[in-house]
């Protein structure tokens, strides 16, 4: 008899390759065929994520063809399942998945916007802190300190202009051309807005976010531009609410 272990991979693997032989002796459903049972199970499984990821994805979703959509979910559900019970972390890597699936090679657009969409979508169950007062700055002096910024802010580089899909400013029927794009999603309580962001801003903003001290992060974006305005730039981050925390541990 095999132990609940291997019976639990052998279910696992039945319903993402869909072959249930191996588990003939082990389901048993009555008077029913335990095979067919088996089968709507792993039909309503599919059926589940795959809505799950519509309601995640629904921008990329409504850019490709509905059946294209069900049938790129069908086989990213079976080569990257569920590892955890929170439906809310799933499906993180799907833009990668995207851009890696052959069949989107004729519209490489879709794993740009799948990404957009995602970040709207960890910036929505990221915890989001209180932001600091501005009165609370008078210690950010020190180049070594770092900021501390919302967890829930998400930064997204991409070679597409998704961000006009998003704000409808793009005009439908018309070709999208490529264009690097930085991209800010900040949420306030249940609400998302995008903010587009220069090339300095988007490094200042990543380094910070990553932990970076604020010298390291003023010397990056000034690599990118020599004029960044590193106080006003300082002031948006108070403006918009972001930073949440002042680490002064590696002042001196």
């Amino acid at each position: 008899m095999r132990s609940l272990v291997e019976i639990q991979t052998a279910m696992t693997q039945a319903i993402l390759g869909g072959d249930a032989a191996p588990l003939a002796g082990e389901i048993v459903a009555r008077r029913a065929d335990a095979l067919r049972r088996f089968d709507i199970y792993r039909n309503n499984t599919f059926l589940s994520l795959t809505r799950h990821l519509k309601a995640v994805f629904p921008v990329t979703a409504q850019l490709s063809d509905e059946r294209f959509f069900s049938y790129a979910a069908f086989e990213f559900i079976r080569s990257q399942p569920p590892l955890e019970p929170r439906l809310s972390t799933y499906g993180s890597t799907f833009p990668r998945f995207l851009s890696r699936f052959p069949a989107c090679r004729a519209a490489p657009i879709l794993p740009a916007v799948a990404s957009l969409e995602w970040a709207v979508q960890a910036a929505l169950t990221a915890p989001e802190k209180p932001a600091l007062p501005a009165t609370a700055f008078g210690t950010a002096s020190q180049p070594s300190v770092r900021l501390i910024l919302q967890p829930s802010l998400q930064l997204v580089l991409s070679r597409w202009p998704v961000f006009a899909l998003f704000e409808g400013t793009h005009v439908e029927g018309t070709p999208l051309a490529r264009k690097m794009t930085y991209t800010a999603v900040l949420r306030a309580g249940d609400n998302i807005r995008f903010m587009e962001l220069s090339s300095a801003r988007y490094v200042f903003w990543r380094s910070l976010s990553r932990g970076s001290q604020l010298d390291y992060s003023a010397s990056r974006a000034l690599a990118r531009d020599p004029k960044f305005p590193l106080v006003d730039e300082i002031l948006i981050l108070i403006r918009t609410n972001l930073v949440v925390e002042i680490d002064n541990s590696n002042a001196h």
